[in-house]
């Protein structure tokens, strides 16, 4: 790793920006980005732990831009079309929905259970969010103090619901309602994007407007994409960068 210079950094840079899909496409700006800091604090790790003199990345600069990436929507039409395809398992149906209507994150979802809901008024209470470490599930608190919310829902979803937990033969106020993990509810985005033949995003909200829905914005976006982006970022940084080109040392 000590052999490695900003000219790398810089030619692994230019590589990764000239790459384009099947489709023609490059790496968005975001990605782009993503995987440099990646670098960056490996490097920095060495630096801090392993007496690395310098950071090449940080000298060869940054690419990308964390604000590039062009958001993307379902409209109300193409979320009914997903829903649609949803409704042959009623778990994933109805996680849709709250995701959807509700604007909360993934872990967020996972953690519910029937106390959350106070169906009467019409409101949903967000205090915890759900992990899955090690094959264990872990309710923790949510990702900052702000998270914790109640949350207005529409007059409908009350109603499905309720419906819902009516199907959950035993359930207690203080079980969880969906006892899925983030990777389940991913493919099944994929699968019902695909089926329904709508575009594949990553953030659910209403295009227009949105009030709880447009948190789902950034929110749903961090929650689905950043562990992937993260997991291909690693990936590639230390095929292209670190093992590939053989100077680790």
């Amino acid at each position: 790793m000590n052999a490695i210079t900003a000219k790398d950094v810089i030619k692994w840079q230019n590589e990764i920006m000239a790459y384009r899909n099947e489709k023609g496409k490059p790496y968005s700006p975001t990605y782009l980005k993503t995987i440099h800091n990646q670098l960056s604090a490996i490097f920095n790790h060495a630096i801090k732990y392993y007496d690395l003199k310098s950071n090449p990345a940080a000298k060869a600069g940054n690419m990308g831009d964390k604000d590039g990436a062009e958001v993307e929507f379902w409209t109300k039409e193409e979320y009914t079309k997903f829903s649609d395809v949803m409704m042959d398992k009623p778990l994933s149906f109805y996680a849709f929905e709250v995701l959807y209507w509700c604007g909360i994150r993934v872990g967020e979802l996972l953690a519910l259970t029937p106390e959350d809901f106070d169906l009467k008024n019409s409101t949903l209470r967000i205090n915890k969010s759900y992990q899955r470490i090690g094959k264990r599930d872990i309710i923790t608190d949510p990702k900052t103090k702000k998270s914790k919310r109640i949350i207005k829902m529409p007059r409908f979803l009350c109603e499905e619901i309720e419906e819902y937990i009516n199907m959950l033969y035993g359930i207690k106020p203080t079980d969880r309602m969906f006892t899925v993990t983030k990777s389940y509810l991913h493919h099944e985005m994929r699968r019902g994007a695909k089926e329904a033949g709508v575009k594949l995003i990553v953030e659910l909200a209403v295009k227009q407007g949105v009030t709880e829905q447009l948190k789902a914005t950034n929110q749903m976006k961090w929650v689905c994409m950043m562990n992937n982006i993260k997991a291909q970022a690693e990936e590639i940084i230390y095929a292209e960068i670190v093992y590939v080109r053989g100077k680790v040392k």
